[in-house]
């Protein structure tokens, strides 16, 4: 698992980023966050990672 803060948020869209300590960043989609968890800007996270045609990507994300 890594471990990395919400960068970005589109609420309104249902995807953001999260960005790990070494600066990279990880698409996700609201669908990717555990059950029951809401995540807003800065919340610490950690995370699975998949890489898709676009590019990293999180998954089983939740706060820690």
């Amino acid at each position: 698992m890594l471990k990395g803060k919400v960068k970005h948020i589109e609420h309104s869209k249902g995807w953001g980023f999260v960005e790990t300590e070494d600066g990279e960043d990880y698409f996700f989609s609201f669908s990717n966050i555990r059950a029951g968890q809401k995540l807003s800007l800065g919340d610490s996270v950690k995370f699975d990672f998949y890489q898709t045609s676009r590019g990293p990507s999180a998954q089983n994300i939740s706060k820690f």
